[in-house]
């Protein structure tokens, strides 16, 4: 058995909210001085996960990527000896900066195996392609939501194209929604996609938006944060747990949650608000 270490490549699609898909893994064997890289080579499922995507410009990043691995496989090849001591986030660090970029790699994680190919296939099958080759209904994100639901009701009352991006200054941090306006406070609008089909699924992304909304208490300006959700048809006796974890309230936040059944009767209210604040001046 061999011990090595290794690393997932994550396409992260919105910094926000956090949405990824693993597209590639890293494997790293010092004893051995083997460095191994496998990533996907088509996009239409991830397509399918992500709306928005630029497929090709990704294809191309991933493969400029396993280009840069081979050249430091190459070296290590040279200089094994030297390259023992490093480890294997030193290494793809010097390839993928941790930054804000849609390219990640996760912390390094360790693992065992018979053969460094046995590894590489093993783990590309059960981080990446066991769950890229899922049926595209399953793959939906929150952008869907906003999509299949609510932008044909903000289309049809004109409330779209008064929409603007408004970042929020936290105590830690800077959180940015795409769809928000102002008249006095700033009404936020961010889409969760809760129909899907595992429940820890819908948990953790509960408990992550929970996270987001406490940071955004500690900032110092007057929010309104709506949530366009859509149901947990799959998970009906999560929808109360939703509601009152995301349901918030405090002296400059107030989160209120909008159910996919209500999205044509909200939409037409905020019509009325947006048209009452323009003729009051705001």
């Amino acid at each position: 058995m061999i011990k090595f270490k290794y690393q997932i490549l994550r396409y992260v699609h919105d910094q926000v909210t956090g949405e990824f898909v693993n597209v590639g893994i890293v494997i790293y064997c010092p004893e051995e001085g083997l460095l191994e890289a496998k990533v996907i080579s088509r996009f239409s499922r991830i397509s399918n996960f992500f709306e928005e995507i630029n497929g090709y410009q990704l294809l191309s990043s991933l493969k400029h990527f396993q280009k840069e691995i081979e050249s430091v496989k190459n070296e290590i090849g040279f200089f094994h000896s030297a390259s023992e001591s490093r480890s294997l986030k030193t290494l793809t660090n010097d390839i993928l900066i941790r930054d804000d970029s849609a390219l990640q790699l996760s912390e390094e994680k360790v693992g065992m195996d018979l053969k460094i190919e046995y590894a590489v296939n093993d783990l590309f099958y059960r981080l990446v392609e066991k769950y890229n080759s899922e049926p595209a209904a399953e793959l939906k994100t929150d952008s869907h939501a906003w999509a299949k639901v609510y932008k044909s009701h903000f289309d049809r009352y004109g409330i779209t194209p008064r929409l603007k991006e408004h970042t929020v200054n936290t105590n830690t941090d800077k959180i940015t929604f795409d769809k928000a306006w102002k008249n006095g406070a700033w009404h936020c609008y961010q889409s969760l996609e809760f129909d899907l089909k595992k429940e820890d699924t819908i948990k953790n992304k509960v408990y992550k938006w929970f996270g987001i909304v406490k940071a955004l208490q500690t900032s110092n300006e007057k929010l309104n944060l709506y949530f366009l959700t859509t149901s947990p048809q799959n998970n009906p006796q999560l929808e109360p747990f939703i509601l009152k974890t995301l349901s918030q309230k405090s002296d400059n936040l107030t989160v209120t949650i909008v159910k996919q059944e209500e999205a044509d009767q909200f939409a037409f209210r905020l019509k009325k608000e947006i048209e009452t604040s323009l003729n009051d001046g705001f």
